[in-house]
């Protein structure tokens, strides 16, 4: 990869990462029981907060990806699928610049044929 890709992609990288932290910083999980609910109330606010819960790990993982692919940019690693060591798909990481994986072993770790690392 040039240095200018590079450069691009680490942008778009912390740009990505500033736009989850934001968001996970404006998730608030709390509810307010100040008033007793009826119950369907409770049970609305309480599936609301699972998807949040559930949006919010996501986007924990997201940020724990990018990270990593922050870090190697900077030890010049990134662009090279971490379990077979082959460049990874430039087209790929373009659209998924966290990418760990080429193509093929992206598709082993879904079928569970391969452990994340």
């Amino acid at each position: 990869m040039s240095e200018l890709n590079l450069e691009e992609i680490k942008k778009s990288l912390l740009a990505e990462r500033e736009t989850l932290v934001n968001k996970l910083k404006d998730n608030d999980l709390s509810i307010d029981d100040s008033e007793t609910p009826d119950p369907v109330d409770l049970a609305v606010r309480n599936y609301s907060k699972n998807v949040m819960l559930a949006v919010s790990e996501n986007e924990s993982r997201q940020l724990m990806l990018i990270d990593e692919a922050l870090m190697r940019i900077e030890d010049e690693e990134y662009g090279d699928c971490l379990n077979c060591e082959n460049p990874i798909n430039p087209k790929r990481l373009a659209a998924i610049p966290w990418a760990r994986y080429c193509l093929s072993c992206q598709e082993l770790v879904e079928q569970g044929l391969l452990e994340e690392d």
